[in-house]
């Protein structure tokens, strides 16, 4: 059976995530996928990504994924109430992670599934187990672009910074618009490599290189690059947020920092001294942890979840007019 899905964007905005997302379900035989920004007549499943922006009802059965923090980002884009009236009314909802989940039945809403991102399993594989070495600094790996509002924690690292010694620590960059974090890290006296535009294909080299990947956002959904450390056994020092609540066991396969970048600086001295054999006891943790799934796994969750919204009776369609050509 093959399930045909309107994947309803609502707004044509430029976005590397859905642009990833959706392509990696058009690849799928058992399922026939067109992106639109308004929903097109005819499909058995109308799925929505930026619910919020809709000025009509959702469509009957609609399924609805939560991409945002839903707890801690106080952007007013992102504000609850306007995705309150969608998410009740909506066949099921995709959270990402547990915290969505948990905050959405807090306020009554119940019809969700966890799916978190996947990694690719064709590229990404557990890298050799690391043992600590004094001869040499730790690498922090920092992936993800770069937006105007510094939302992936680029003040907390400039911060943390001045506890740190350029003796024992240097730096990946990895992003759009990283060279200029890069420029800054460097005048700090810190070795920092920098990749703005790195073919996919060759992130996992990335994960191999690093010691430990650094994730200092103060909201998240995702992010992907947790799911990629995790698969790669590459522990992950991140805010307890989005997926790293699911992903990351604290003092297993990562470990969990503060807002305060002082405490965050000790943390990474710490592990540059192997201090209490932590650097050791984090990277054997990595090696053996398996909380992350690919996006093969990740698609046939979505497709179980369209399968049971499609076992449930729904009542007559909400007619929307001016059908958008498909993006």
């Amino acid at each position: 059976m093959t399930i045909s899905v309107n994947f309803v964007a609502t707004k044509k905005m430029n976005s590397k995530i859905f642009t990833d997302i959706f392509r990696r379900f058009i690849n799928r035989d058992d399922l026939h996928t067109v992106v639109s920004e308004r929903p097109l007549e005819g499909f058995d499943i109308y799925h929505y990504h930026r619910p919020q922006m809709e000025k009509g009802e959702l469509m009957p059965g609609a399924v609805v994924t939560v991409h945002h923090d839903v707890i801690n980002d106080f952007d007013p884009f992102v504000d609850f109430e306007k995705f309150r009236p969608h998410y009740e009314n909506a066949g099921h909802i995709i959270c990402l992670n547990s915290n969505q989940a948990e905050y959405l039945a807090s306020q009554g809403i119940t019809q969700t599934t966890i799916i978190p991102h996947g990694y690719e399993d064709r590229l990404f594989r557990r890298r050799p187990l690391r043992r600590f070495s004094a001869d040499y600094k730790i690498k922090i790996g920092f992936i993800s672009k770069r937006y105007g509002r510094r939302v992936k924690g680029e003040v907390l690292l400039y911060e943390m910074l001045e506890g740190l010694s350029p003796e024992r620590v240097e730096f990946v960059l990895v992003g759009e618009g990283r060279s200029q974090d890069a420029a800054y890290i460097r005048e700090m006296g810190f070795e920092c490599e920098c990749f703005e535009f790195l073919p996919y294909r060759l992130f996992p080299k990335v994960y191999e290189e690093i010691d430990f990947l650094l994730v200092l956002s103060n909201a998240e959904g995702g992010p992907a690059n947790i799911a990629e450390a995790v698969a790669s056994g590459t522990p992950v020092l991140s805010r307890p947020v989005g997926i790293a609540l699911d992903a990351v066991s604290d003092g297993v396969n990562g470990l969990y920092l503060s807002g305060e970048a002082s405490e965050n600086a000790e943390v990474i001295r710490r592990l540059a001294d192997n201090e209490q054999g932590l650097f050791d006891t984090l990277m054997v943790g990595a090696h053996k942890q398996e909380t992350a799934i690919t996006w093969s796994q990740v698609i046939d969750r979505h497709i179980e979840v369209y399968e049971k919204v499609l076992a449930k009776p729904k009542s007559s369609a909400v007619k929307f007019e001016g059908v958008v050509p498909t993006l």
